[in-house]
């Protein structure tokens, strides 16, 4: 395997692993707060970490929240699913080029939708809390 593509990945896993961190922030910080299970240093163990975004996607139904913050976190929470999945792909069935740009791509959608649902949940934080 060559360093790119041994770089690409550790890269790859890193920003999983940054997107992760940022939905355990806002699970903790939603109304009712959602605990996902900690990263061990900078490694997170995808067999806790995916089933239970996967179970978060579920109790954002119970959350006192408007449909449109809850689309936004269940869409985060897809992406970076679907990112999991497609890196699990270049790490099983081999590194291709096309699958590592696809796992960026997706993170970078996740991230979109993770800053959203920040901003959103911060701004409604703020107004309850000025005054």
């Amino acid at each position: 395997m060559s360093d790119f593509e041994d770089e690409t990945k550790s890269h790859l896993s890193g920003l999983i692993a940054s997107a992760y961190s940022d939905l355990i922030v806002i699970c903790a910080g939603l109304p009712i707060s959602i605990t996902l299970p900690a990263p061990s240093g900078k490694e997170i163990a995808l067999s806790d970490a995916t089933p239970a975004v996967r179970r978060a996607m579920i109790l954002i139904e119970e959350q006192p929240l408007p449909e449109a913050p809850k689309d936004v976190f269940v869409a985060a929470c897809c992406y970076w699913l679907a990112a999991v999945d497609i890196f699990t792909l270049l790490v099983v069935n081999g590194f291709h080029t096309a699958r590592a740009l696809s796992v960026a791509t997706v993170l970078n959608d996740a991230d979109l939708k993770l800053k959203e649902i920040s901003i959103w949940l911060a701004d409604r934080w703020l107004e309850e809390n000025e005054g």
